[in-house]
């Protein structure tokens, strides 16, 4: 019996044990904007417009963030907490060591995004997009990505552990050693490009599911034997 490999590592953000608390201001972030070793508590960002804004030790609790344009923006070791992304475009920003829990990115756009190091928890993506995104020791765990778009996405290695995959677009990815856990796999499609990945479920309902959207994709239609009558002799 061939040993298992241990769990891919996933470094968590560092952070400083005193943080210095943040107020935005009333016009909001600015190009260039800089913050460091802050707390950031029910900050309202909505619809705000800025370019290589960085944030560089951070945790952002209850903040809102929905339908924010921030290009090129870059975060390292923070933590977000309940924050709300919704709609927001965040095109070609990157995130190191970044851990996000029980926030909501419906509808979330982030082409070219590059994430390192990154935790994504009890959140919704749904209609998330992410084409062209690259994925380094990226896990998703009990998040719910209906509908999702991971196209020409670099998802190499990713984990996907008990995420809701509905209606979600795979096609053109790179996938080589991606994992997926006990996730849903109902209407997912382009499921032919996930070459090189390991699917485990406990439940036969989502190995059927998944069944289906692989024969689908390869052309092969599954029927019942009774659809096949034998000729008679």
């Amino acid at each position: 019996m061939a040993a298992r490999k241990p769990a891919v590592r996933i470094a968590v953000p560092r952070l400083r044990a005193q943080l210095d608390a943040y107020e935005v201001g009333p016009d909001g972030l600015e190009d260039e904007d800089r913050l460091t070793d802050v707390t950031l508590d029910e900050q309202n960002l909505s619809d705000v417009v800025a370019q290589h804004v960085e944030i560089s030790g951070g945790r952002l609790t209850r903040c809102n963030f929905g339908g924010s344009d921030l290009e090129k923006a870059i975060l390292v070791d923070v933590v977000l907490d309940h924050c709300d992304l919704a709609n927001a475009r965040w095109s070609d920003a990157s995130g190191t060591r970044l851990a996000v829990t029980s926030s909501r990115l419906t509808g979330f756009a982030g082409p070219g995004l590059s994430l390192q190091h990154v935790t994504i928890r009890d959140s919704v993506l749904d209609f998330a997009s992410f084409r062209f995104a690259k994925f380094v020791k990226v896990e998703f765990t009990d998040c719910r990505l209906q509908n999702a778009d991971f196209v020409s996405a670099d998802l190499t290695g990713t984990v996907f552990r008990r995420c809701d995959l509905t209606g979600a677009e795979f096609s053109q990815v790179r996938a080589p050693g991606a994992v997926f856990v006990d996730c849903r796999w109902d209407g997912t499609k382009g499921i032919a490009s996930l070459t090189g990945t390991k699917i485990a479920n406990t439940s036969p309902i989502d190995t059927l599911a998944v069944t289906t959207a692989m024969a689908t994709a390869l052309g092969i239609t599954l029927t019942d034997p009774t659809d096949h009558p034998e000729a008679p002799a």
